[in-house]
């Protein structure tokens, strides 16, 4: 029986310090914003906290199970392909006239 290690701030920030690895550097080597990776900790970032999980080579759902949970490629379906929930107005006639000034 395998168990997984709990990944919070404080175990993240560890694990970095053990492997010599900053925030600032993990997000500058994946292309990110210097503080991608900070807002990638505490949820506000997805690049930036899939970064740090690479880095660490911790598959990224063992890290942050409970985070991102509602982003845009975890589900089958996203705001881009929902069918019928979109917010435009259907059927509202146009006014094409145009005025003259």
């Amino acid at each position: 029986m395998t168990t997984t290690r709990k990944w919070d701030r404080e175990t993240i920030k560890k694990e970095l310090l053990r492997q010599n690895k900053t925030l600032t550097g993990i997000a500058r080597d994946a292309g990110l914003y210097d503080s991608a990776c900070r807002a990638g900790i505490i949820g506000a970032s997805r690049p930036g906290a899939e970064a740090i999980a690479q880095a660490l080579g911790v598959p990224f759902r063992e890290m942050f199970p409970d985070a991102y949970t509602h982003g845009r490629h975890d589900g089958s379906e996203t705001i881009s392909n929902r069918k019928g929930k979109a917010s435009q107005k259907h059927g509202a006639s146009t006014d094409n006239a145009r005025s003259v000034a």
